[in-house]
């Protein structure tokens, strides 16, 4: 029940407005915390963004690939929430900034995409993925012309599945997508995967085809905790929290690369030992995967100049494929045909094989990718430290525990009588109420009804793009009136039904169907209920022997 109060104080003036309290009480102990909202008819939210100050940092170090998807069912309202996210150097997603929208038109996405790059201070990503929704498209084309559009490969496997119902097809379909090939291995790949399935005359598959250049690897080698019950203060809420747990788990990866040491796999040991030293975890073992296929290719002419050493190479055993590496002596710059450095960031096997050749002993500078490596947050927490403006999460976190340990200190003596147990319960519980009203957690108290021309109203639901009860404007759906089971008219039940006097054949049948409904529904609750027993017993054994 308090909890319930609680909550219902906390949502005085309306979910909207319990939400942008809660978002400017953030902005107080975050400095760089970034949100804006709009209304649209009768003062209601139409869109509302927000990102803080590490998710901030994380685009600036990150923000090369950005990944842009909306998706429905996640708040009561039925808003698209648009989750703007990306992938840093230990390969985990980062969220970059959230967003709700009203509708999914190309208005209110050009909207999000503004202040999104007005909180990211104006700058745009090189690659964008999104699920292909024709207003998204619309809408990165004109607030960010340079980016390249990539479509998601989850969306795509999704589509196959339901247009071509083979999984034979899908699993060809990811290998196509997926599969680090050159560009006429794709096109063998795709030509059996149409004549083995049969789908050549099929128009989504043409389509699909005509748009290679935005989802298979091959051809994009040169630029690359929530419920729907809740309402806006719910969900902000609780999406925060799911981005510090992720927060979390990064953390705990970025400790477990810069301590430990690897087991070494290949017989190259200084290269090998020269990787885990530059880059994190997850990279290092893309790299080693690299060293070790390196022996399979040859190098098979070399070509020297003064400005420029160029190296041939081929396959074990097949002599048409060949590459060509591209070496710079002066500054030690690496390129290769296959352009798989460019793409991934991770040094192909031909350059390795290459720097295997030259005897090195240490990867060169050029081979590692900054944003792939462990010293890739370090240039930027030295520049704030510069500036004073230190991630302020961390400094919160850090009064939080000094805090606490006064309090333990106080909570000692102070429970040692009951009088003084009341008086340090009751100062503390007033000071912490003045602090929640300071910063926006809790409304005064001497407030009843906030001013009708400052509020912002809560949004009406949306309708999805699909069919069903949610579809329905204004948060319901159309009832369907009930028929009597009686007699089979409209307007009224069977307990009021004038002819439930006067039984005929069809009441009978009727009430035998209805007592075999009963019989089988209890019967499936008895089940249910023997199995809910078993699951408890065994549970009980399972305590019983820990």
């Amino acid at each position: 029940m308090y909890n319930e109060v609680r909550k219902q104080r906390g949502l005085q003036g309306g979910d909207v407005n319990a939400s942008i309290r809660y978002l400017e009480g953030l902005a107080r102990v975050d400095g760089k915390m970034f949100w804006r909202y709009k209304v649209g008819d009768g003062k209601h939210l139409c869109n509302l963004f927000w990102s803080n100050g590490r998710c901030q940092k994380d685009y600036l170090l990150f923000g090369d690939v950005l990944a842009f998807d909306a998706t429905y069912g996640r708040n009561k309202y039925n808003l698209p929430v648009v989750v703007f996210s990306g992938v840093n150097h230990h390969n985990q997603t980062c969220v970059f900034a959230t967003a709700m929208v009203s509708c999914e038109s190309h208005e209110s996405y050009i909207w999000v995409l503004e202040k999104f790059l007005e909180c990211m201070q104006g700058k745009a990503p090189q690659s964008v993925i999104t699920d292909g929704d024709p207003a998204m498209r619309i809408a990165i084309q004109s607030v960010f012309p340079d980016a390249h559009h990539r479509l998601c490969a989850w969306h795509l496997l999704r589509n196959a599945t339901s247009n071509i119902c083979d999984p034979r097809f899908t699993h060809l379909f990811k290998h196509c997508m997926l599969a680090d090939m050159e560009t006429d291995e794709f096109e063998a790949h795709w030509e059996n995967m149409v004549n083995e399935c049969g789908v050549g005359d099929v128009d989504w598959v043409k389509d699909l085809y005509s748009k290679k250049y935005a989802w298979t690897t091959t051809y994009i080698r040169l630029g690359q905790f929530v419920k729907s019950r809740y309402g806006i203060l719910e969900f902000v809420t609780n999406f925060q929290r799911c981005v510090d747990f992720l927060r979390d788990n990064i953390d705990e990866l970025e400790f477990r690369s810069w301590y430990g040491t690897p087991v070494l796999q290949t017989e190259f040991v200084e290269l090998e030992k020269s990787a885990w030293t530059k880059f994190t975890r997850e990279m290092f073992a893309r790299f080693r995967e690299s060293l070790k296929r390196c022996v399979r290719v040859r190098i098979c002419e070399i070509n020297e100049t003064l400005h420029l050493h160029v190296y041939t190479l081929q396959k074990y055993r097949r002599p048409e494929m060949t590459w060509q590496v591209y070496r710079e002596p002066t500054s030690n710059i690496f390129s290769c045909t296959c352009m798989r450095m460019e793409s991934f960031g991770i040094p192909c096997v031909h350059i390795v094989a290459v720097c295997v050749r030259l005897d090195l002993a240490e990867i060169p500078e050029s081979l590692v990718l900054r944003r792939w490596s462990k010293t890739a947050k370090m240039e930027i927490n030295n520049k704030m430290v510069d500036h004073h403006t230190a991630d302020q999460s961390v400094t919160y976190r850090t009064r939080l525990g000094a805090f606490s340990q006064l309090c333990k200190r106080l909570g000692k003596v102070a429970c040692m009588s009951d009088d003084d147990f009341k008086v340090y319960s009751k100062k503390v519980l007033s000071d912490a109420v003045f602090l929640e009203i300071k910063y926006g957690l809790r409304p005064p108290n001497n407030i009843s009804t906030p001013a009708t021309d400052n509020i912002v109203k809560d949004p009406i639901r949306v309708r999805t793009k699909g069919t069903g009860p949610c579809s329905q404007a204004g948060g319901s759906a159309a009832k369907t009136k009930r028929k009597c089971s009686t007699c089979g008219k409209l307007g009224h039940r069977r307990t009021r039904c004038p002819n439930r006097d006067t039984p005929t054949a069809t009441t009978n049948v009727t009430a035998t169907a209805r007592g075999h409904k009963r019989k089988r529904s209890k019967v499936i609750y008895n089940l249910n209920l023997q199995s809910f027993h078993i699951m408890q017993l065994t549970t009980l054994k399972l305590m019983l022997w820990c």
